[in-house]
């Protein structure tokens, strides 16, 4: 199990705009991620159920992703562990522009000072489409 998910991580990763030195400099800094992030803005379209019980599908952007999380805002609350699903325009590997469906749990909502709530997500598992 633990050897398909690196596996499917890399894959992941080789579609993220991630540079190398970005992700040495924020490692000197105390850093709980284990998988580098992409500051990359990509624009995705969200499914999911909110805390009030009511299904959404909307268009977002990310602020980041990584092969195992995300953080998106939406401008609706979530329940710490709701599945949420999205479809994001991936910007590299070998084909640009290709997209991945990703599926994955809530792990952090907390309301900005904008008004949308940043929605931290673990990725459970993903594909190219």
């Amino acid at each position: 199990m633990m050897q398909c998910e690196q596996r499917a991580n890399y894959t992941l990763d080789f579609h993220l705009p991630i540079s190398d030195s970005a992700f040495r400099l924020s490692r000197s800094v105390f850093e709980r991620r284990a998988k580098p992030r992409s500051q990359n803005k990509l624009t995705a379209r969200v499914w999911g159920v909110d805390r009030d019980d009511q299904p959404f599908s909307l268009d977002c952007v990310l602020d980041n992703i990584s092969a195992s999380g995300l953080y998106l805002r939406l401008p609706r609350r979530m329940r710490f562990s709701a599945s949420i699903s999205l479809a994001v325009r991936l910007p590299n590997g070998p084909v640009d522009g290709r997209f991945a469906a990703i599926n994955g749990t809530v792990i952090r909502d907390q309301m900005d000072h904008d008004g949308h709530t940043g929605v931290a997500v673990k990725i459970i598992e993903h594909s190219f489409i």
